[in-house]
């Protein structure tokens, strides 16, 4: 007898299988997503430390000589002139880090992209130190500086 197809048992079985498969890796993959996204952050923030950061400062110690970003013209200021802004940051407000001795929130991430609660600091620059920023979740420290 020539079979032609398969039999409802098979196809019962196949899909089950499939839903396994599905229920297992589904958890894994948005796991690799929400971690994508924190890796972009940090780099964002490694890319603030090593170059927007010290261009800044540049510009403070040139003008006054006390290297405070605080002090800058609001053209200065516009971080999307040094570097391009991820879409997963809410509105940054440089003019926020005007304090060298504590770090200050300037931006939060956006929670329906990335959940966690995640934040920028910054630390404003003075005569020897450049500014410096931070990746937060919550009150943990992500990326960035310790102090």
């Amino acid at each position: 007898m020539r079979r032609g197809g398969f039999t409802m048992i098979e196809l019962i079985f196949v899909i089950v299988i499939l839903g396994i498969l599905a229920a297992v890796a589904l958890p894994k993959f948005i796991g690799v997503s929400e971690q994508a996204r924190e890796g972009k952050l940090k780099a964002f923030v490694g890319t603030l430390n090593r170059t927007v950061g010290p261009t800044i400062w540049s510009k403070a110690i040139a003008k006054d000589g006390t290297g405070r970003i605080k002090n800058l013209g609001d053209d200065d200021k516009k971080l999307s002139l040094y570097v391009d802004i991820p879409q997963e940051l809410e509105n940054i407000k440089f003019s926020e880090c005007d304090d060298n001795t504590k770090f200050k929130k300037i931006a939060d991430v956006k929670k329906d992209i990335v959940p966690g609660g995640y934040a920028i600091y910054c630390r404003d620059g003075d005569s020897t130190h450049a500014p410096a920023f931070q990746l937060k979740k919550g009150e943990i420290l992500i990326a960035g500086p310790a102090n």
